[in-house]
């Protein structure tokens, strides 16, 4: 039987009771590596690893490394939350794995571990279907409800961003110590903090971070990697694919602008909202990607994103164990009609999208601005509106260039 006292050196195992440890320790047990030997995520589908000692280099996706040492923070949890074809990690000093059964984790609920990339869509048989594409609607609602439909499995860097930011402790200089292992991520981090503020440049991961928030942070990780992962192969797809990615950057930079000039509005929090009102296109585009009657006609395409891209994206968001605020965005970002009792960030984004035709994007067909009740309830029927249109129309060149260097 394993140490007791190694497992409650590990996330996943801390708030267990004495009884559930002993039996999780009684089906574990440990491996050896030497320098030089691998594991593949891909075959350890019955076990979960932990790193006891010595130093693993990590291969994900997309050929991103990683350093994981036994005596780091990023050691208390997996070595791998994915069993993603491509992940290995290969011993670069002589180490100590810790291998426990999965049938344990699930028997006890453990929650930090990431099994697969699979989406859980159990409620998807409430959604509507359109009546113009019903029997295709009905087809890819199937493919979702049997979790045939994987969303792109984040890469290690970005699950271990992600979880550095849900610690209440967490500081910018232990983010830019981990984005700085990826020289992408950190260029585009830094692009979008110098185009949110042309006046003074960031030269350090340290002032992007400064200037972003926290929460931004968290959001063009996932951008990106998202978009370094899904690389469709059809001339549609990719062409929806960037208009997508294009459009959440825009929306999300139109949130920044406004929130400055509304009372009780984050910037970032504002940002963050507008990037990932539309994150439900991904995981259809996915399965676009592979379908004839969407990935050759744009008629069916849009009327499936249309239908189901809000309730996927909510899904896509819980998964990732974003806040409930950013889930109810994610569903909610076209109800144009949706009743609240005091204003929030998915009305901003609402009148985000209304405001996008006016910096280089399409326009969203849905109410007049002035009749838009998010636009009532933030009170800016009250504001001038010539000086609103005049502080988006000066964002325009910006919010082009922004997107062209994200994007590229």
């Amino acid at each position: 039987m394993t140490d007791l006292t190694r497992l409650l050196k590990l996330n996943d195992f801390k708030d267990l009771d004495d009884m559930a440890l002993i039996e999780v320790a009684e089906h574990a047990r440990l491996q050896k590596l030497q320098v030089g030997d691998r594991v593949v995520a891909e075959k350890m589908t019955n076990d979960v690893l932990y790193l006891l000692s010595g130093i693993l280099e990590v291969q994900t996706t997309g050929g991103v490394h990683q350093t994981l040492e036994a005596t780091s923070e990023r050691a208390q949890n997996p070595v791998f939350f994915t069993n993603t074809p491509g992940h290995y990690a290969r011993s670069i000093k002589a180490a100590t794995l810790l291998l426990v059964e999965k049938t344990m984790i699930d028997k006890f609920g453990i929650q930090h571990r990431r099994s697969s990339g699979e989406l859980d869509y159990a409620d998807f048989d409430t959604l509507p279907a359109g009546d113009s594409s019903l029997t295709l609607m009905n087809e890819i609602t199937k493919l979702f409800q049997s979790k045939s439909i994987t969303l792109p499995s984040l890469p290690e860097v970005a699950i271990y961003i992600n979880s550095v930011l849900a610690r209440d402790d967490v500081n910018g200089k232990q983010l830019a110590k981990v984005i700085q292992m990826d020289p992408i991520m950190t260029a585009r981090v830094i692009q979008v903090a110098n185009n949110l503020n042309t006046q003074v440049p960031c030269t350090s991961i340290q002032q992007a971070i400064k200037r972003i928030g926290l929460k931004g942070l968290r959001t063009i990780v996932n951008a990106v990697v998202l978009r370094d992962l899904f690389m469709p192969g059809t001339e549609l797809i990719v062409k929806r694919f960037n208009q997508y990615y294009e459009h959440s950057i825009r929306v999300g930079v139109i949130c920044y602008e406004l929130a400055k000039h509304l009372p009780g509005f984050d910037k970032q929090h504002a940002f963050l909202s507008g990037v990932l009102h539309d994150i439900g296109v991904v995981p259809i585009l996915v399965v676009a990607d592979k379908h004839t009657e969407l990935a050759y006609k744009a008629s069916n395409l849009e009327a499936v994103l249309r239908q189901l891209k809000s309730y996927i994206g909510g899904v896509v968001l819980q998964q990732w164990e974003f806040d409930k605020e950013y889930i109810e965005i994610a569903k909610h970002a076209y109800d144009w009609n949706r009743q609240t009792t005091r204003a929030d960030y998915c009305d901003l984004v609402q009148v985000a999208l209304m405001h996008t035709h006016l910096i280089g994007g399409n326009k969203i067909e849905g109410p007049a601005l002035f009749d838009l009740p998010a636009f009532k309830r933030l009170g800016m029927d009250k504001l001038k509106p010539v000086d609103n249109l005049q502080r988006l129309k000066e964002m325009r060149l910006r919010v082009q260039e922004l997107v062209k260097k994200i994007c590229q």
